[in-house]
C-alpha cells in the first residue's frame, strides 16, 4: 500500500521537457509518497541586487481573504485560489508484480541533383508562353481597401499554428531456451545451467533445472517420481546480470541416472556409436536401451554426473560480434561503470555446440570448473586434454519481451499475466551478484542454499565408495519432521523433503557440485536443522541386498543465539545414530554421550558444505539484531530478562543497552544496514516521538534516536560504494524519504509531534551533530514537510486557516532554522544548502502560511547579501534559490497575476495628429507605461516575479568575472516559467494567458535595454541590420554599443546608468535565443490592443530598437533543417549513464519497478540542473545524455524545430503589422529590413504566405515611399522575392510571384516607368544564377510565364505601356535563364563555366552594375579553383569597368583616364571601354548605383586583385598595380593606407629578386574538339593554361574523364598525335579530343623587349608546336627523309585573361625540309655551347654535360653524320645551295665553340681530371680533322651577284625563308 500527498490538480512542465509524467509513483511495499507539484530543473535562476532592498511582500493570507472575493470574474474563480482539494491524502495499494504477494506462510512480515533529363551540352531559349503558369492568386487585381488587407492577413496569422508530440522509453532483458541431442539416445538426462564469471570466480546465478526428456524416457523413472507439477516442465529462464563482462560463460551440466561403472564407462557409447549407422550399431543401441530401463527402475532417484558444456556470452560468430549479456530485468540493482560491456544492441541469436566434454570424476569441485573455463578461454587445448563426446546444444537467446507471460519468480510465485491453460512456464533465475548490491528490501524472500562441497572417507576402512548424500530441512528430530520445503529439480514435484547428491562412482572422498535450495520458514526455532544422511549405493543388483547401505549422520543447526548460520563449516560424520536432542548442539560441540558415539577419523570434520542465505527476515549482523531485538521486547512488553544473543538483560539493564544499542546501529556492516535501512529509520523515529515505559519510569529516546539517524546518514553519504545524485545526496535515503516515510503512530498523550519534535532537534543539536544536519539538510528537510502533510491530513486540518495549522512554537523553530542555514551559507556546502532551503520553502508555500513563508525569503536574500561579497555568486545564489520557488505549482498564484490590468485604456485609436502632439503624456499613457516597468508597487505586489525580474535586470547590468553564467541562469529561469504556462492546462484559455502576459510586461524593459548585449545572429549568417550584405561582419561581436545605446530613451532599465557607455560582456547565443524567446512570448500572449497602444505612445528611436530586436529575432529562429546527433564525448555519456543507473537503483527498486519504469516518458537532455529528487518529473532526467538517435527521432526534432522556427516569425510578423497600422509614417525602412531579412532566412511555407501577404500590404499602403525613400531596401527586397519565384514548393511559388508582380504594378503606377524596379529585378537574378546554389531555373520560367498571365489578365493597367515593359523585361530574363541552363550542365567543367559566365558578362556591357557582379562572380569562381591570376584579371576588369565609369562622373586627375590605365596591367583590359555615352543615367535608372562604383571601391577590388596576383606569383603585376592605388591614396592623405601599399611593394620586389626565375608560370595545351557531340564547340580550338609542371597524361585525363562522364566512356576518344585531323575519317557516333603541349612563341624582334623570365611568360597571344613527319607518313625516318612541320597558333585574348582557355582565332604552319631540320639541331646545340662557356660563375658539371654530348666518343656520330649527309657532297639542286652553305657555317661555328669550351674546361678541372681531358681534347681534334673538309669546301655560284637586291625588298627578304625568295627569284627568272 502506499500514501499519496498531492498539491493542486495541475502539474506544471517545462519549456525544454516535452514530455512530462504526471503519474504516482510506485513503492516497493507500503510507502508514504510525496506528490509535490512538478518543478522542471531546466529554470534558470534569477538574482537580487545589491543596490536595491527587497521589499516587504503584501500580507497574502489577509490580501486573499479581503480582496479575491471582491472579484468576481470567471479566471479568478478557477485560478484565483488553490483548489479546495489542494493538499489530498491517498493510500494507494501498491500494485504487486506477482498473482500473489510474497509473504511467509506464518503471515505478513514488515536530393542530389537529378541528371536523367540531360541531353546534349547546349540549350536553346524557351518560349514562356508556351508554359503553364501557376495558379494566381484571387483577388489580387481586385481593389481592396488597405485595412481589409490587414484584417484578412491578421485572421490567417492567427490560424492554423504547428504542434508538437512525445516520445518513449524501453529497456531490455536476457531470455534463455535450452534443446539439446546426443548421437544415440538410450536413456533419460538431465541439464542444469548456470552462470559463471571466471574473472570473479564465482558463480553468478542459481541453478536452472530442466530436461527434454521423451514420455517413454519419463516412462522409465515413472517408479520414483509421485507427481510432474508444471513449475517443474519450464525449458526457458530468465538470467539478470548486475555487472556484464566478457568473463561470464553459462554452463550446461548434463546428469543421467546412476549405473555401473565409471562416467568414461558410460560415456564410451556416445563417443563410438550413432544410431543412424543400422546393423549392429542400432542392435547394441536397444541392448543399452533395455539396461538403461533396468537401472532407471532400480536406482532410479540417484544421478551420477555426465557431461558439460560452457558457453561463452560473448563470442565471434562470423564477422559479426555477438554481446549476449544485458543489464538486469528489475531495477534491483545498479549498473557499474568499470565493465562498461557493450549490451545495447543484443539481439536474439541462436548458439550451437557440438561437442560435450566428459566429466572427470576426481575434478568436479567449482575450482576444478573455473580452471577448465580459465583454460578455456585461453586456447583450445582443453578440447585436447579432455575426452569429448559428440552431440548438440542449441540455446535460443533472445531479449525478453516487455511482458513475460507464464513466467515465475525464483519463490515460484506467478507473475501477472499468467495464463491457466499454458502447462510449461519460464522461470526467473536469482542473481549473486560479484560484489555487493547495497539495496534496501523491498519484498518478502526468504531463500537458503546449500551447497556440500566435499566428503573425506578415504581412511575408512568399510566399503563405502559409491556415496551420496541425503540432505533433509528437519524441524524436530524424527523422521517425519522432514518438512517439505525443498525445491525440486526438473520434470517432478514442486517441492521435496529430501534430495539426493550425484554419486561419483568408486570414490570415497568424492567432490559435490549440488545445490540445493530451501525456502525457508519466516518463524525458525532451535530445533531447526539441516540433517545430512550419507549412504553407500549398491550399483549391482543383489538378491535380497539393499540399494542404499547408511554412512553415517552430520547436521547443522539452523540458529545460533538465535541467529542464522551461514558461511563454510567442515563437519565430523557419526556412525552411529544420533542421540536424543542432537540438533540443540552443534556436530563439533556434541557434549559426551553413553554410550559414546562413533565419529569418522575421531571427530574430525570430514564433510564440508557452504550455506548461503538470500533472507530479507534475517540481519545476519550483531549490531541490528541487538536493537531490532531489544525494540521488539519493548513493543510488545517481553517478560526480562531478555535473551540478546548470549547475552540476558534485565529490566534494570534494559534503558542502558537500548541506548547504547541505538548508538552502534551506525557500526553495522554497510549492506546489512543498507538492507534494512527502512525499519531501522521507521524505528529510530518511533522511539523519537514515543517514550518507552522501562520498569515503570519513562525514559526519552529523542535525542539518542535523532543522533543515531544523523550518524546513519553521515556514514550513507560518505560511503564510496552507494550512489549520489548530480547534487551529493544519497539514493537510498531519497528512496526512503519519497517511498518509504510514514508519521510514526502517535503514542498516547502525545507532548510534540513529529514534525515539532524534528524541528526541535535541528534547533537544539549541537557540535558535530549539528554540522551534520545542515550538511544534509535536505533529508530533514523532505521529512518535515512530509510529516506536516501527513499531521495536516491525520487530524484533519485541510479547512482551517493556514496561519492556525501549526502552533506559534513550530514557526519560531522554523524561522531558527532558516536562521541556521544563513550562517551556513559561507561554508563550502552554501550551495547544496541554498538548493535544500528553496526546496524546502517551496513546499512550506502549500501548507503554512505564505504571508510567512515570503518573509522568510525576504529575510533569507537580505542576509545573503550580507554574507556574501562576490557579486556574481551572490545573484547565483539568490537566483538558484529563486529558480526553485518560482517552479511551484501554484506559481502564478502566489504572484497575484489576477491583479494584473489586462488590457489598455479604452480609447479611440490615435491618429497621427495626436500621435505628435503632447497628449502622450496623459494618465492613460502614464498608466500604460507603468505596466511596462518594475516598480516599488509591482515588486510588492507580485513578489516572486518581482524579484525574479530585479535579479535578471541585475545581472545583465553587472560587469565582473563570471557573471555569464549567472546572466544564462537568470535568463534561463524565466524562460522555463515561460514554457511551463504553455503547457500547463490551467491556462489555456486566452482570457488567462493575457492576464498573465500581462504579468510579464515590465521584462519587456529590461530586454529592450539589454539589445546592445545580445549576440548577433545577423552577423554569423553574413547579413547586418545597418549594413550591406558584402560586408564584413564580425561573428562573436556584440550588437554596435555606440549605435544601441544612442537610441533614445532608457526608460524601461531600472538600474539607469550615467556618464560614459558600460562595455557589457555579450550574451551568448543560447543565451539570447532564450531572451528573445520571453520576449515573443510576451508579445504574442499579450493584449495585442495594449501593445498597439504602447507602440504608438514610443518615441521612433525606441520603435527602431524594438525593430532591431525584431531583425535579430529573425536570424535567430532561422530553421535550421535535420541535424544529426549531437556528438558527446564517452566520458560524459558514461557519466549520464551512470546517473541514470543510479536513479534506477535509488527509485526503481522493487519488483513493480520495471512495469512503472515503461510507463515513464524520455525526457529531452539538457534538463539536468538542480533535480529534486522528490519531484516527479525529476526522476528520469539524464545529464546530457543524447545516445545515437533514431531517425523518427531525428524527424520528431526537426519538426519541433520547424514548428518553433515558424511560430516566433508568425509573432514577429504579428509586432511589425503592429508598428505599421499606428506608426508606419516613419518606419517604412526598419519594418522593410526586417522583413527583407526574415525573407531571407529558410522558413517555412506557412510564415512565407503570411509575410507575402504583408508585404502585399505595405506595397498597397505606401508604395511612393518604398519606391521612391527606400531604394535600397527595394533593390533587396526584388531579390529575395524573386528567389522564391524559383521555389519548388508550388504555394511560395504563387506567393512570390503575385507579390513581384504587385511590386511592379505599383512601382509603374507611382512614376509611370518602373524602370528602377527593373533594372533591380535584372541585377536581383544575375545575382541569384551566380550565387545560389538552390535556384531552379524551370521553376523561375514558370514564376515568369505566371507573372506575364497577370499583366495579360490586368484590365486596368492594359491601356498604359506597363503590359509591354514587363513582357520586355520577362523576355531579358528568360534570355538569361537559357544561358543559366547551361551553367548548370557545366558546373563540373571550369572552362566551359567560365566561358558562359563570360558570355553572360559580355552580354551585360551596357549594364555596368550587371556586369560588375558577374565578373566578381567569375573571381570567385576561380579563387575557389585556385586559379589566382585569372581571379585577379577578373577584379582588374572589373576596377577598369568602375574607372571607365568614375572617369565619366568625375574629373580629377589622380584617378586612371578609364580603362587605357590599365593597359600596362592587361592588354585584355581596353574591351571594358564604354560603348556610348547614353547608358549612363544614374539618376534615372539607378546604373553606377552600387558600392563600387566609387572611389573607394575602386580602390578596394584593385587591391584585391594585387594581393591574388601576389599569391599566384605574378609580382610584376602587383606593381602596376598599386602604380594606379597610389596617386588616389596619396589624394586621400591615407598614410596609413600608403605604408600598407609600400610595405607590400617591398614584399613583391624582394621576391622577385630572391626567387628569380624558379618561379613556375602556367603550362599550355592546344585542345581540339571534333564530333557532333560537342554541339558549339565542335571543330573548336582553344589553348588551355594549365598549372605549373602539368603533364599531357594530367589534362588528357581529366578531358577524357569529364566527357566520359557526358557522353559514356565509349564515346570519348583522345587522339594521340597533333597531325591534322581528318573529320571525314571519324565516326559521328564518337567525340573526338586532341590534346597537344604548345610553347610561347616570340619573333626575333619580340625577343629585344622580353628580357625577363616574366615577361617572356606573361601578354603571350602566340604559342607553336611542331610535327616531325616524313613523305612516305612516317613520322620518324633517316636524316635525309625527317621534315619537320612548325604550327602557330595566335588566340583570341592574351593570357592572363578573366579564363584559363581562350579560342585559337589564327593558325600559321612552316614545313622544314630535312636540311632545315638539320641547320636548327645544330644551331640549338650551338646556343648550348655558347651557353655553357659564357656562364658567370661557370658551371663546370654543365660545361662537360655538353662537351660530352657534343665531342664525347659516344656521341660525336651524330654531329659527324649530319655533316656526312648534308655536307659531302654539294647538291646537285641550285635551290638547296643556300641551305648547304647555312649548314656549312653552322658546322663551323660549331666546331669553334667545341674548341672554346674545351680550353675552358681546361682551366676548370681539378687534378684528378686531367685524363678526362685529354679524352675530351682528343675527341675534340678527331671531330675537327673530319668535319674540316666539308667545312672548307664552298659552292661557288653562291658568291656570284645573281639578283640585285633593291632597298624596297629589303625587309621582304629578311622576313622571309630562303626558299620562298628562291621561288620568287626563279618566277621573275
Amino acid at each position: 500500500m502506499i500514501w499519496v500527498w498531492r498539491f493542486g490538480l495541475g502539474v506544471r512542465v517545462f519549456s525544454t521537457c516535452l514530455s512530462c509524467c504526471s503519474c504516482f509513483r510506485e513503492s516497493a511495499t507500503g510507502a508514504w509518497i510525496l506528490l509535490l507539484p512538478a518543478s522542471c530543473p531546466c529554470l534558470g535562476s534569477p538574482h537580487l541586487p545589491l543596490s536595491i532592498p527587497i521589499l516587504e511582500p503584501v500580507d497574502f493570507e489577509g490580501f486573499l481573504m479581503t480582496q479575491l472575493n471582491n472579484l468576481d470574474s470567471e479566471t479568478v474563480q478557477e485560478l484565483g485560489d488553490f483548489p479546495e482539494d489542494d493538499l489530498e491524502i491517498v493510500f494507494t495499494p501498491k500494485e504487486c508484480r506477482t498473482s500473489q504477494p510474497s509473504l511467509p506462510e506464518e503471515g505478513p512480515l514488515n536530393v542530389l541533383c537529378d541528371e536523367t533529363g540531360r541531353t546534349t551540352l547546349t540549350s536553346c531559349d524557351f518560349d514562356l508562353r508556351s508554359l503553364q503558369p501557376d495558379p494566381r492568386l484571387e483577388n489580387l487585381l481586385q481593389h481592396a481597401s488597405v485595412e481589409d488587407f490587414e484584417r484578412q492577413n491578421e485572421e490567417a496569422r492567427r490560424t492554423n499554428r504547428p504542434l508538437t508530440s512525445e516520445y518513449a522509453h524501453e529497456i531490455l532483458i536476457l531470455c534463455v531456451s535450452f534443446l539439446n541431442r546426443f548421437d544415440i539416445e538410450i536413456e533419460p538426462l538431465f541439464a542444469c545451467i548456470a552462470l559463471y564469471d571466471i574473472k570473479e570466480r564465482k558463480k553468478i546465478s542459481e541453478n536452472f533445472h530442466c530436461d527434454l526428456n521423451s514420455e517413454q524416457f519419463k516412462g522409465f523413472l515413472r517408479s520414483h517420481t509421485p507427481c510432474i507439477d508444471s513449475s517443474s516442465q519450464a525449458r526457458s529462464a530468465v538470467f539478470s546480470v548486475t555487472y556484464p563482462s566478457s568473463d561470464i560463460y553459462l554452463v550446461v551440466k548434463i546428469e543421467k541416472v546412476l549405473q555401473q561403472g565409471e562416467i568414461g564407462d558410460c560415456a564410451e557409447p556416445y563417443m563410438v556409436l550413432k544410431e543412424s549407422e543400422g546393423g549392429k550399431s542400432k542392435e547394441k543401441v536397444e541392448k543399452m536401451k533395455a539396461q538403461a530401463e533396468s537401472f532407471c527402475q532400480r536406482l532410479g532417484k540417484y544421478r551420477m554426473p555426465f557431461a558439460w558444456v560452457p558457453i561463452s556470452l560473448s563470442r565471434s560468430s562470423g564477422d559479426k560480434r555477438m554481446t549476449m549479456l544485458q543489464g538486469r530485468r528489475f531495477s534491483e540493482r545498479s549498473l557499474n561503470s568499470e565493465d562498461n560491456y557493450g549490451v545495447t544492441n543484443f539481439k536474439a541469436t541462436t548458439l550451437t555446440s557440438n561437442t560435450f566434454f566428459k566429466q572427470e570424476g576426481d575434478r568436479l569441485s567449482d575450482e576444478d570448473l573455473f580452471k577448465f573455463l580459465t583454460d578455456y578461454k585461453r586456447s583450445s587445448s582443453l578440447q585436447r586434454r579432455v575426452k569429448s563426446i559428440p552431440g548438440s546444444l542449441k540455446l535460443e537467446i533472445s531479449p525478453a519481451p516487455e511482458v513475460l507471460s507464464c513466467c515465475l519468480t525464483p519463490e515460484l510465485l506467478q507473475v501477472k499475466p499468467f495464463p491457466e491453460n499454458r502447462s510449461r512456464p519460464q522461470k526467473e533465475i536469482l542473481e549473486f551478484p560479484i560484489r555487493e548490491v547495497y539495496v534496501p528490501h523491498t519484498i518478502y524472500r526468504n531463500l537458503l542454499y546449500v551447497y556440500p562441497q566435499r566428503l573425506n572417507f578415504a581412511n575408512r576402512l568399510a566399503s563405502g565408495r559409491n556415496i551420496t548424500i541425503k540432505i533433509q530441512f528437519m524441524c524436530g528430530e524424527d523422521p517425519a519432521c522432514a518438512m517439505p520445503i525443498i525445491f525440486g529439480k526438473s520434470s517432478g514435484p514442486e517441492f521435496v523433503q529430501e534430495v539426493y547428491t550425484a554419486v561419483t562412482y568408486h570414490n570415497k572422498s568424492p567432490d559435490f557440485y549440488e545445490e540445493v535450495k530451501i525456502k525457508l520458514p519466516a518463524k525458525l526455532t532451535e530445533k531447526h536443522h539441516l540433517l545430512f544422511t550419507f549412504y553407500h549405493i549398491s550399483c549391482q543388483p543383489k538378491q535380497g541386498a539393499c540399494v542404499e547401505t547408511l554412512l553415517g549422520y552430520s547436521w547443522l543447526p539452523i540458529l545460533l543465539n538465535d541467529r542464522l548460520q551461514t558461511g563454510h563449516y567442515c563437519l565430523p560424520v557419526a556412525l552411529d545414530k544420533l542421540p536424543l536432542n542432537y540438533s540443540m548442539q552443534s556436530p563439533e560441540k556434541v557434549p559426551a554421550q553413553l554410550p559414546p558415539i562413533k565419529w569418522v577419523e575421531g571427530h574430525k570434520g570430514v564433510f564440508n558444505i557452504e550455506v548461503q542465505a538470500v533472507s530479507s527476515v534475517h540481519t545476519q549482523d550483531n549490531h541490528l539484531e541487538r536493537f531490532f531485538i531489544l525494540c521488539h521486547s519493548l513493543e510488545n512488553e517481553v517478560t526480562c530478562p531478555i535473551r540478546v544473543m548470549e547475552q540476558k538483560i534485565t529490566e534494570a539493564k534494559l534503558e542502558h543497552e537500548l541506548k547504547l544499542s541505538i548508538i552502534c546501529l551506525n557500526s553495522s556492516r554497510l549492506e546489512p544496514l543498507v538492507l534494512f535501512l527502512h525499519l531501522v529509520l521507521d524505528k529510530l523515529f518511533q522511539l523519537a516521538v514515543q517514550p518507552m515505559v522501562i520498569a515503570g519510569q519513562t525514559a526519552n529516546f529523542s535525542q539518542f534516536a535523532f543522533e543515531s539517524v544523523v550518524a546513519i546518514i553521515n556514514s550513507l553519504h560518505n560511503s564510496k560504494d552507494l550512489s549520489k545524485d548530480q547534487h551529493g545526496r544519497n539514493c537510498l535515503l531519497a528512496s526512503y524519504v519519497y517511498y518509504m516515510f510514514r508519521l510514526p503512530e502517535p503514542p498516547r498523550n502525545i507532548a510534540r509531534h513529529f514534525h515539532e519534535e524534528l524541528a526541535l532537534q535541528m534547533v537544539v543539536s549541537t557540535g558535530m551533530v549539528r554540522e551534520a544536519v545542515f550538511k544534509y539538510a535536505w533529508f530533514f528537510f523532505e521529512l518535515l514537510i512530509k510529516s506536516m502533510a501527513q499531521y495536516v491530513h491525520n487530524l484533519d486540518k485541510q479547512d482551517t486557516p493556514r496561519r492556525s495549522r501549526f502552533s506559534d512554537r513550530f514557526k519560531d523553530d522554523i524561522t531558527t532554522i532558516v536562521n541556521v542555514v544563513t550562517s551556513e551559507i559561507e561554508t563550502e556546502q552554501a550551495e547544496k544548502i541554498n538548493i535544500s532551503l528553496a526546496f524546502f520553502l517551496y513546499d512550506l508555500l502549500s501548507l503554512m502560511d505564505r504571508g510567512f513563508v515570503f518573509n522568510l525569503i525576504r529575510h533569507y536574500c537580505n542576509q545573503l547579501s550580507n554574507k556574501l561579497n562576490t557579486l556574481p555568486t551572490l545573484i547565483s545564489m539568490r537566483l538558484e534559490f529563486l529558480r526553485i520557488l518560482c517552479s511551484h505549482e501554484h506559481y502564478l498564484n502566489l504572484n497575484l497575476f489576477f491583479m494584473t490590468s489586462a488590457s489598455a485604456p479604452v480609447s479611440p485609436s490615435p491618429s497621427l495628429s495626436s500621435q505628435n502632439s503632447s497628449s502622450c503624456s496623459s494618465f492613460q499613457d502614464q498608466k500604460i507605461a507603468s505596466m511596462f516597468d518594475l516598480s516599488a508597487d509591482y515588486r510588492q505586489q507580485h513578489f516572486l516575479t518581482g524579484l525574479l525580474f530585479t535579479e535578471l535586470a541585475a545581472a545583465l547590468d553587472t560587469e565582473a568575472e563570471g557573471i555569464s553564467k549567472v546572466q544564462r541562469k537568470a535568463i534561463s529561469a524565466i524562460h522555463s516559467l515561460l514554457s511551463s504556462h504553455d503547457l500547463d492546462q490551467r491556462c489555456l484559455k486566452p482570457e488567462v494567458k493575457v492576464r498573465i502576459a500581462a504579468l510579464y510586461l515590465p521584462l519587456v524593459g529590461i530586454i529592450l535595454d539589454a539589445l546592445p548585449q545580445m549576440y548577433d545572429f545577423t552577423a554569423r549568417s553574413g547579413k547586418s541590420r545597418t549594413g550591406s550584405p558584402d560586408e564584413d561582419q564580425e561573428s562573436t561581436n556584440p550588437i554596435n554599443q555606440s549605435v544601441a545605446w544612442a537610441i533614445a530613451g532608457n526608460q524601461f532599465n531600472l538600474l539607469k546608468t550615467s556618464g560614459p557607455i558600460k562595455q557589457y560582456n555579450t550574451l551568448s547565443p543560447d543565451t539570447t535565443r532564450n531572451l528573445l524567446i520571453c520576449f515573443l512570448w510576451i508579445m504574442k500572449n499579450a493584449e495585442q490592443s495594449l501593445i498597439r497602444k504602447w507602440i504608438a505612445d514610443l518615441p521612433s528611436m525606441q520603435l527602431n530598437r524594438i525593430l532591431d530586436l525584431l531583425f535579430i529575432c529573425v536570424s535567430c529562429f532561422e530553421y535550421k533543417g535535420k541535424q544529426s546527433s549531437d556528438k558527446v564525448s564517452t566520458q560524459v555519456l558514461q557519466k549520464s549513464r551512470d546517473v541514470k543507473a543510479r536513479l534506477e537503483e535509488a527509485l526503481l527498486r522493487g519488483e513493480g519497478a520495471r512495469g512503472e519504469m515503461m510507463k515513464r516518458c524520455r525526457t529531452p537532455a539538457g534538463l539536468n540542473e538542480n533535480l529534486r529528487w522528490r519531484k516527479e518529473q525529476t526522476h528520469w532526467r539524464q545529464a546530457n545524455e543524447r545516445l545515437d538517435k533514431t531517425k523518427a527521432e531525428l524527424d520528431q526534432e526537426a519538426l519541433i524545430s520547424g514548428n518553433l522556427a515558424t511560430e516566433a516569425n508568425l509573432i514577429i510578423l504579428d509586432m511589425q503589422e503592429n508598428v505599421i497600422q499606428v506608426r508606419n509614417y516613419n518606419l517604412l525602412g526598419g519594418v522593410l529590413k526586417v522583413l527583407v531579412n526574415s525573407l531571407s532566412c529558410d522558413q517555412s511555407t506557412t510564415y512565407l504566405t503570411h509575410c507575402f501577404a504583408t508585404l502585399r500590404a505595405l506595397i498597397a499602403k505606401s508604395g511612393d515611399l518604398l519606391f521612391e525613400e527606400e531604394m535600397e531596401q527595394c533593390a533587396d527586397l526584388c531579390q529575395r522575392v524573386l528567389h522564391h519565384c524559383s521555389s519548388s514548393i508550388d504555394l511560395t511559388r504563387i506567393q512570390a510571384c503575385a507579390t513581384l508582380y504587385l511590386l511592379m504594378r505599383y512601382s509603374f503606377s507611382s512614376i509611370s516607368n518602373f524602370a528602377r524596379v527593373k533594372m533591380q529585378v535584372t541585377m536581383s537574378l544575375a545575382s541569384l544564377v551566380g550565387k545560389s546554389s538552390d535556384f531552379n531555373e524551370e521553376y523561375l520560367r514558370r514564376s515568369l510565364r505566371t507573372i506575364l498571365a497577370y499583366a495579360e489578365e490586368d484590365v486596368d493597367m492594359q491601356p498604359t505601356l506597363f503590359p509591354v515593359q514587363v513582357e520586355e523585361l520577362l523576355r531579358n530574363l528568360n534570355s538569361i535563364l537559357s544561358d543559366t541552363v547551361k551553367m548548370r550542365e557545366f558546373q563540373e567543367d571550369p572552362e566551359m563555366l567560365m566561358d558562359l559566365m563570360y558570355r553572360i558578362a559580355k552580354g551585360y556591357q551596357t549594364s555596368p552594375d550587371l556586369r560588375l557582379t558577374w565578373l566578381q562572380n567569375m573571381a570567385e569562381k576561380h579563387a575557389k579553383k585556385k586559379c589566382y591570376t585569372e581571379a585577379a584579371m577578373c577584379l582588374v576588369h572589373a576596377a577598369a569597368l568602375v574607372a571607365e565609369y568614375l572617369s565619366m562622373l568625375e574629373d580629377h586627375k589622380y584617378l586612371p583616364v578609364g580603362s587605357v590605365s590599365f593597359q600596362n596591367i592587361s592588354s585584355n583590359v581596353l574591351e571594358e571601354s564604354a560603348v556610348s555615352d547614353d547608358i549612363l543615367s544614374p539618376d534615372e535608372d539607378g546604373v553606377c548605383s552600387g558600392r563600387y562604383f566609387s572611389e573607394s571601391g575602386l580602390v578596394g577590388l584593385l587591391e584585391q586583385a594585387a594581393e591574388l596576383f601576389s599569391t599566384g606569383g605574378l609580382y610584376e603585376t602587383v606593381n602596376e598595380v598599386y602604380k594606379i592605388v597610389i596617386p588616389i591614396l596619396e589624394a586621400h592623405r591615407d598614410f596609413r593606407k600608403l605604408t600598407s601599399t609600400h610595405s607590400k611593394l617591398q614584399k613583391a620586389f624582394d621576391s622577385i629578386i630572391n626567387k628569380g626565375q624558379k618561379r613556375m608560370f602556367g603550362t599550355y595545351f592546344r585542345v581540339g574538339f571534333y564530333g557532333s557531340k560537342f554541339g558549339d564547340l565542335d571543330e573548336q580550338e582553344f589553348v588551355y593554361k594549365e598549372p605549373a609542371i602539368t603533364k599531357l597524361p594530367e589534362i588528357s585525363h581529366r578531358l577524357e574523364g569529364f566527357y566520359g562522364q557526358c557522353f559514356g566512356e565509349d564515346a570519348v576518344v583522345v587522339i594521340k598525335d597533333s597531325t591534322p585531323v581528318d573529320k571525314s575519317k571519324l565516326d559521328p557516333n564518337k567525340a573526338y579530343i586532341q590534346i597537344t603541349f604548345v610553347e610561347p612563341y616570340f619573333d626575333e624582334y619580340e625577343m629585344k623587349d622580353r628580357v625577363t623570365y616574366f615577361e617572356k611568360n606573361f601578354n603571350l597571344r602566340r604559342f607553336m608546336y611542331t610535327t616531325p613527319f616524313t613523305l612516305d607518313g612516317r613520322p620518324r625516318g633517316d636524316l635525309s627523309e625527317q621534315y619537320k612541320r612548325n604550327t602557330i597558333l595566335t588566340t583570341m585574348h592574351a593570357f592572363p585573361y578573366v579564363k584559363t582557355r581562350i579560342n585559337v582565332i589564327q593558325k600559321e604552319e612552316f614545313i622544314l625540309t630535312p636540311i632545315e631540320v638539320a641547320i636548327e639541331d645544330m644551331q640549338k646545340k650551338t646556343l648550348e655551347l655558347a651557353v655553357a662557356t659564357s656562364q658567370e660563375p661557370p658551371d663546370a658539371k654543365m660545361l662537360q654535360m655538353v662537351l660530352q654530348g657534343s665531342v664525347g666518343a659516344t656521341v660525336n656520330q651524330g654531329p659527324l653524320e649530319v655533316a656526312q649527309v648534308f655536307l659531302a657532297e654539294i647538291p646537285a639542286d641550285p635551290k638547296l645551295y643556300r641551305h648547304h652553305n647555312k649548314l656549312r657555317l653552322c658546322f663551323k661555328e660549331f666546331i669553334m665553340r667545341c674548341g672554346e669550351a674545351v680550353e675552358k674546361n681546361k682551366r676548370l678541372i681539378t687534378a684528378d681530371q686531367k685524363e678526362y681531358q685529354l679524352e675530351l681534347k682528343k675527341n675534340y681534334n678527331k671531330l675537327k680533322e673530319n668535319l674540316r673538309p666539308m667545312i672548307e669546301r664552298k659552292i661557288p655560284e653562291l658568291y656570284k651577284p645573281i639578283v640585285k637586291v633593291h632597298s624596297t625588298t629589303r625587309d621582304s627578304f629578311r622576313n622571309s625563308s630562303f626558299r620562298k625568295y628562291e621561288a620568287q627569284s626563279s618566277q621573275n627568272a
